[in-house]
C-alpha cells in the first residue's frame, strides 16, 4: 500500500477567501487598507483587546512589542527578559535583537509552559519583562505569571504564536499580559502564508507598535488614505509630517491579500478549533495503550486547548527511530521546539541547567492534528505508532505490551 502524506499543517481555500482576495485585486488596493483594519478589529475583539497591529510575522510582532516596551519604559541595553527553555528560536532572537539579555527558565514536565516554581529565583534587579509562551496550542499558567509580574513590577508579552481563540481562567490569550503576539504563518491556526498580529489594551503601546512596523513613521500618516478628505491647515499638517520618522523602525508591513485571507478564516474559527480538539481526543484515546511509553498531551485545569499540533514524548527513549518510522510512512514529524543546544546560542547558558527541556529535546516531537484530517487519517497515524512498538522484540515489549494487547 502506498503511504499517504499527513502533514502538520493545512490550508484550503474557501469561497469566502476567494471572494475577499478577488475584491482586493479588483480594487487595486493591496497596501494596508479596509481588510487589514477589519482583520485587526475582529481579531482584537475575539481576544478581549481594544487594539491589534498587523505585521509580516509573529516574530516581527514580538520584536516591535519588546522594542516598544524598552523604549517607552526606558530600559537599558543588557537588561533581562525571562524566556522559557522550550520555545521557537524567535522568542530568544527578538530579545537579542533588542540588545537585551535572555534568561531561560525551565519548563513544566506535563504542560511544557514556563515552570512557575522557578521564576522567582530567575529574577534579578535587572529583570524587566517575562515572555511566557503558550506552547502547542494552550495557555501557560498566566494566573501565576501575572502574580509574579505584579510582585516584581515586570512587563509581560504573551508569545501566543501557537495559540489562538483559547482561554485561561476565562481570559483570552493575548489579553492577560501587556501585549500578546500571534502568528499566521504556514501551519498555524489561522494561515495567511506570512503574517503576525499583536494585541494590547494600551493605546500608547498600539501607536508605537504601529509606527515601528512602518519604519518608525509619524503616526499621523501610516496608510495611504490617512490624508483622505482633509482640507486646509489639517491637510497641510499631514503633508508636512507624512515623511517624518520618529523612531528607528522596520519594514514589517503586510498586504491586504494576507489580511483578506485571515479575515475570511475568522468566520470559521469555532468549527476549526472544535475539529482539532476532537481529533486530539481521538488520537489520545487510540494511543492510551502506549501511555507507559509515551507522554500524551494534557490540558491544564481551567484552560482550553486549540491543538495547533499534537505533542508526544517518549518517556525513556530517544525519539529518532520512531520519527524515522513515521516519516517513512508519510507522517510528518517536527521537533518540540529545541532551543537550549542550538549552535547559535553557544556560550549563552549552561545546557545542563535545564533538565526538563533536555528531556523534551531527547524524546519529544509533534504530529499534525489539524481540522482537515479524516478519521481514516487518524486511524492510520495510531496504527503506525502502535506498529512501531509492535515490531520491537525487546524484553520490555514482551513483558508489558503483549499482555495488554491480548487482554
Amino acid at each position: 500500500m502506498t503511504p499517504r502524506s499527513i502533514g502538520v499543517g493545512t490550508f484550503r481555500t474557501t469561497t469566502r477567501m476567494r471572494q475577499y482576495v478577488n475584491d482586493v485585486l479588483h480594487t487595486g488596493r493591496i497596501s494596508y487598507g479596509p481588510y487589514s483594519r477589519a482583520f485587526e478589529e475582529q481579531f482584537a475583539a475575539l481576544h478581549g483587546c481594544q487594539y491589534a497591529v498587523l505585521s509580516n510575522s509573529g516574530t516581527s510582532s514580538l520584536h516591535v512589542a519588546l522594542q516598544t516596551l524598552k523604549e517607552l519604559h526606558g530600559w537599558h541595553d543588557g537588561d533581562e527578559v525571562l524566556v522559557p527553555a522550550i520555545t521557537f528560536v524567535a522568542t530568544v532572537n527578538v530579545v537579542l535583537h533588542c540588545r537585551l539579555t535572555p534568561v531561560l527558565v525551565d519548563v513544566e514536565r506535563d504542560y511544557y509552559g514556563m515552570d512557575m516554581n522557578l521564576i522567582a529565583e530567575a529574577i534579578t534587579e535587572r529583570t524587566r519583562a517575562i515572555i511566557p509562551v503558550h506552547p502547542f496550542g494552550q495557555p501557560c499558567n498566566m494566573k501565576r505569571i501575572i502574580t509574579n509580574a505584579v510582585d516584581f513590577d515586570l512587563k509581560v508579552i504573551e508569545d501566543s504564536c501557537e495559540a489562538m481563540f483559547v482561554r485561561h481562567h476565562d481570559y483570552p490569550v493575548g489579553s492577560m499580559g501587556d501585549i500578546g503576539c500571534f502568528s499566521t504563518y504556514v501551519a498555524h491556526l489561522i494561515t495567511t502564508g506570512v503574517g503576525g498580529i499583536a494585541t494590547t489594551n494600551d493605546p500608547e503601546y498600539a501607536v508605537r507598535m504601529r509606527s515601528l512596523v512602518n519604519h518608525g513613521r509619524d503616526g499621523i500618516y501610516l496608510a495611504i488614505d490617512d490624508d483622505a478628505g482633509l482640507h486646509g491647515a489639517r491637510l497641510q499638517e499631514v503633508i508636512s509630517r507624512r515623511f517624518n520618522f520618529e523612531h528607528i523602525g522596520h519594514s514589517y508591513r503586510i498586504t491586504e491579500m494576507e489580511a483578506a485571507l485571515g479575515l475570511a478564516q475568522l468566520e470559521d474559527w469555532e468549527t476549526m478549533i472544535a475539529r482539532r480538539q476532537w481529533n486530539a481526543a481521538y488520537l489520545t484515546a487510540g494511543l492510551l495503550p502506549l501511555q507507559d511509553r509515551l507522554q500524551l498531551p494534557a490540558t491544564r485545569p481551567h484552560t482550553s486547548h486549540s491543538f495547533m499540533m499534537y505533542p508526544i514524548i517518549l518517556r525513556d527513549e530517544p525519539k529518532a527511530a520512531l520519527c524515522a518510522w513515521l516519516e517513512e510512512r508519510g507522517i510528518e514529524t517536527r521537533e518540540m521546539l529545541p532551543l537550549i543546544a542550538q549552535p547559535c546560542y553557544k556560550g549563552l547558558w549552561d545546557v545542563e541547567a535545564y533538565p526538563v527541556a533536555q528531556w523534551v529535546d531527547r524524546g519529544g516531537f509533534y504530529v499534525g492534528v489539524h481540522q482537515n484530517l479524516t478519521q481514516d487519517d487518524l486511524d492510520y497515524m495510531i496504527d503506525a505508532i502502535k506498529g512501531y512498538f509492535n515490531q520491537q522484540t525487546a524484553p520490555y515489549y514482551k513483558e508489558h505490551m503483549l499482555g495488554e494487547i491480548e487482554g
